[in-house]
């Protein structure tokens, strides 16, 4: 297996994170997560999926029971965080959400759990 850096793993994870927020998320997604809870949870669902793929690819670094701790994290940020942008509007700009994003990913590799 090839070690991995702390840096690799951060570009690795914001990958993750782009392709979750940008490439997974459709025009539909980004209109209507706002409006309707279920659009929201099923984004934040198409989120988490390469967040798991880049778990299971670095299988065997990371103990089941921390992956899905992480998984639920990710999940359950994403679902906080988009709530306050896209319904609540208390995050104003995409610039402050997705440092909030980042945020979190940046604790999870702090406290080990990516």
């Amino acid at each position: 297996m090839i070690a991995l850096t702390l840096f690799n793993l951060s570009i690795l994870y914001l990958c993750a994170h782009f392709i979750g927020d940008f490439a997974f998320q459709s025009a539909w997604m980004a209109m209507e997560k706002g409006k309707n809870v279920e659009v929201l949870i099923y984004h934040s669902a198409t989120y988490t999926a390469p967040f798991a793929a880049m778990l299971a690819l670095l299988d065997g670094r990371t103990p089941l029971v921390p992956s899905v701790l992480f998984a639920l994290v990710i999940f359950g940020t994403h679902v906080l965080i988009d709530t306050l942008s896209a319904r609540m509007k208390v995050i104003k700009t995409i610039w402050a959400d997705q440092l909030c994003h980042f945020a979190v990913i940046a604790a999870l590799l702090f406290v080990g759990w990516l």
